[in-house]
């Protein structure tokens, strides 16, 4: 059985025997070959980038030299060392020497440049695109960029005539790059409509034209475009901006509320908050209404702030359901709520004596469309709050600090990242993020239940669990505080570290007293990362934090990682971390 097969083995069984504490999981070095490169892949290997990595495994017992430089071999057997390479061919010459056996390799990398883009060939368009895509739905006033690819030095146009320049060599990178705007005219009455692009050759008086694979129509009607968010949760971004865990967000919308719609690119539909505020919402999350309705509005009534012995609760009333935002301000902690569409008619503001988290609100109408209601906290370390809906009446959640700042009294959820078929990073061993992440998160909870800490798992097996399940489940369970533990990945083999991330800068004290902890046991600063899109991040109802213990892709960090007694020294200063958390909010 190889190394990470035995990891995996233990981690399937866990439940079933007990491990005997501080073992370290290091058999493989045993099993080892004595050298296995994993790249460069062959003797002769091309790649197009400047720089790569020497890596594989082998027996650590001996010593292993790349260009007479020393490479060090962990005690997994893993192994890996930047290579800077020139253009053209580079020789790596690799000696390995273990007991009486010296192992000797000659490798040759090739680093070829990609080639650059080419002019167009014959007289032809090459390609044309909008800058942004999808169907495009466009009101008067709103700018078109198109650019085309066709030969150098001719005339072109797009729509209506409209003037195509040829953009310089040096900025284009390849000669017959063409480039056009167009602000859209009450005139202009496309509907699913392509965009003709045209090419002219003045020497010869050919012409040639091609259309945009994307089809555009122009929003200019009488009356507004609305539509009704479909569910809850439905995300609300500031821009088309993207990456892989998606773009930046404002918040979250309920269901049923009303939406003022001013375009659609890139399958997302622009939405007017205000004169001065758009935003963004994803096309299959809203139902569009037909025929007319008017724009999101309604005056506000007289509000009731009242408690329930656990949290504070305002109920500010509606005509319909409104677009809303929420930030949380600091010195004092006030969360900020922005209405949109709501116009002030609130003459009272009714606050119960029992409040436990509130200790005052107000509003102000910011603009003719923006109305802010202030929630000004009894603490300063919020522990929770939720906006949402009941009826058309918008309702603020404000949870109170827990009675009793001890650890051993709080409800904490130890959330394990990945499982089942969602593997996660794979380190060089082969081992498995979703299992090492299993296997620290059982630690955390035996740690925590130690000391008396209610403590709510979102997995102890390992089992298939989408982040939107996860998401639903931990909102129903109302944790105190949430943990979720992973492990990271780079591509780059030797980027190393612990770090630890959030979303709401109000829970941010929570991640970095952990980050600090976690610091303790040796690991490099990969930092505290701020405002990260993950979605376990993303509620606002409770206090949380991504720990990512360290690189699986680095093979120091890896090395720590797989060893089981290392997972005890993760969940103590996790536990550590908590502790100074609550003691400095005291």
């Amino acid at each position: 059985m190889d190394y990470a097969s035995l990891f995996r083995f233990i981690i399937d069984f866990r439940t079933k025997f007990i491990l005997i504490a501080g073992w370290p999981l290091m058999l493989a070095a045993q099993q080892a070959p004595k050298l296995k490169v994993a790249f460069p892949t062959s003797d002769s290997t091309i790649v197009a980038e400047g720089i790569a990595f020497f890596k594989g495994q082998a027996d650590p017992s001996g010593m292993l030299f790349l260009n007479g430089n020393e490479v060090q071999v962990y005690r997994t057997g893993m192994f890996a060392a930047p290579l800077h390479l020139t253009e053209g061919d580079n020789e790596l010459h690799v000696r390995y020497i273990v007991g009486s056996d010296t192992v000797c390799r000659r490798m040759v990398v090739v680093y070829k440049k990609p080639a650059p883009p080419q002019p167009t060939s014959g007289f032809a368009i090459d390609d044309v695109r909008l800058s942004m895509e999808g169907d495009l739905w466009l009101q008067p006033g709103d700018l078109l960029q198109v650019e085309m690819k066709a030969p150098p030095g001719m005339k072109a146009t797009f729509y209506k005539g409209i003037p195509l320049f040829e953009v310089d060599t040096a900025d284009a990178e390849v000669a017959g790059i063409y480039r056009g705007e167009y602000v859209i005219q009450p005139s202009d009455s496309l509907m699913e409509q392509a965009i003709r692009f045209v090419l002219y050759d003045e020497t010869t008086q050919q012409t040639v034209t091609k259309d945009s694979r994307q089809r555009i129509t122009v929003l200019n009607q009488s009356h507004a475009l609305t539509g009704l968010t479909k569910t809850n949760d439905v995300p609300l971004f500031y821009g088309l901006g993207t990456d892989r865990l998606g773009g930046a967000k404002m918040g979250y919308l309920d269901s049923l509320v009303k939406l003022e719609i001013t375009g659609k690119m890139n399958d997302m539909y622009r939405l007017r908050l205000s004169e001065q505020v758009q935003a963004y919402v994803p096309v299959d999350f809203v139902r569009l209404q037909q025929g007319v309705h008017f724009r999101p509005y309604s005056l506000t009534g007289s509000w009731m702030v009242s408690s329930d012995s656990t949290n504070d609760f305002i109920r500010i009333g509606l005509n319909e359901r409104l677009p809303y935002t929420a930030i949380v301000q600091h010195a004092p902690t006030r969360i900020v709520v922005d209405i949109y569409g709501a116009v002030s008619n609130s003459n009272w503001i009714t606050q119960k004596d029992s409040l436990i988290a509130i200790e005052n609100v107000w509003y102000e109408q910011v603009s003719k469309g923006v109305f802010r209601v202030y929630v000004e906290t009894k603490q300063p370390q919020l522990w929770g709050y939720d906006v949402g809906y009941s009826g058309t009446q918008l309702v603020i959640r404000v949870k109170a600090q827990p009675p009793k700042l001890d650890l051993g009294k709080l409800r904490v959820a130890v959330d394990a990242g990945h499982g089942g078929r969602n593997r996660g990073a794979t380190g060089m061993t082969g081992a498995l993020e979703k299992d090492l992440n299993l296997s620290m998160a059982l630690k955390l909870k035996t740690a925590l239940e130690r000391i008396g800490t209610t403590v709510i798992m979102t997995r102890e097996t390992d089992r298939s669990f989408n982040n939107g399940d996860r998401l639903t489940w931990l909102k129903a369970q109302h944790p105190d505080l949430l943990i979720s533990i992973h492990c990271n990945a780079s591509v780059n083999p030797l980027v190393q570290g612990t770090s630890t991330y959030y979303r709401h800068h109000a829970y941010r004290p929570l991640s970095r007293h952990i980050l600090a902890q976690l610091r303790k046991l040796g690991l490099a600063d990969f930092g505290n990362v701020g405002g990260f899109n993950f979605a376990l991040n993303a509620p606002t109802g409770f206090p949380s934090a991504l720990v990512e213990v360290a690189f699986l892709s680095n093979p120091a960090d890896e090395e720590r990682l797989l060893d089981i007694g290392f997972h005890d020294e993760v969940a103590e200063r996790i536990v550590d971390g908590l502790r100074d958390f609550l003691e400095a909010v005291q």
